[in-house]
């Protein structure tokens, strides 16, 4: 597949800047997926492998409910990589502090371009994948497990979670008001692999 080339279309939109979002259910979900190889030079370096990566209580919920299911199905756990900690946490962030709802950012960057920017690199790399679930909810809806829940139940957030090539993971989590509702729970999922 091409670099960034989509995978399968989100089939969520963001609303454009300067108009009220629709009323929406209490939970919400995207996905999007990239393939690429080697997107070519000139883009972030690589953050260091030994960065620690601290996850809340609730992304380690997550990601623990992530790692059973795989292992259920036979596949590595993904481990949690500085990088995309750093583009799905910012992307959450984003979202809420900008009151949207998609994987492009506010501006229009593309979730692929964020991990590579944010140090998720493909420079050095023979081939590079990637893909991105997105969700936000309120109350129950917004907790780790109505999400991961949420993700199984739709085939293409499943399919980023069973992917087999993936073995590193991100997620973010951030809270606020969004569409008029307050203690909205926005969560990214970013997941990819690369090798040399």
């Amino acid at each position: 597949m091409q670099p960034s080339r989509t995978a399968n279309a989100a089939p969520q939109r963001s609303p454009r800047p300067g108009r009220p979002p629709r009323r929406s259910p209490r939970l919400l979900l995207a996905v999007l997926l990239a393939c690429g190889t080697c997107m070519g030079a000139g883009l972030a370096a690589a953050a260091p492998a030994h960065a620690a990566v601290k996850l809340t209580s609730t992304e380690r919920h997550l990601l623990a409910l992530v790692n059973a299911t795989r292992k259920a199905h036979g596949m590595p756990r993904l481990r949690p990589v500085a990088s995309l900690e750093r583009a799905a946490r910012a992307h959450s962030r984003q979202m809420v502090s900008k009151g949207f709802f998609g994987h492009a950012s506010y501006g229009g960057e593309s979730f692929a371009a964020r991990i590579v920017r944010l140090g998720y690199t493909n420079v050095g790399y023979t081939s590079w994948t990637a893909g991105e679930d997105i969700a936000y909810g309120s109350g129950s809806a917004g907790s780790a497990r109505a999400i991961f829940r949420a993700w199984m139940h739709s085939a293409p957030h499943r399919r980023v979670i069973l992917t087999r090539k993936y073995r590193d993971v991100g997620l973010g989590r951030a809270c606020g008001s969004y569409s008029g509702m307050s203690g909205v729970v926005f969560f990214t999922l970013d997941c990819g692999a690369r090798s040399r």
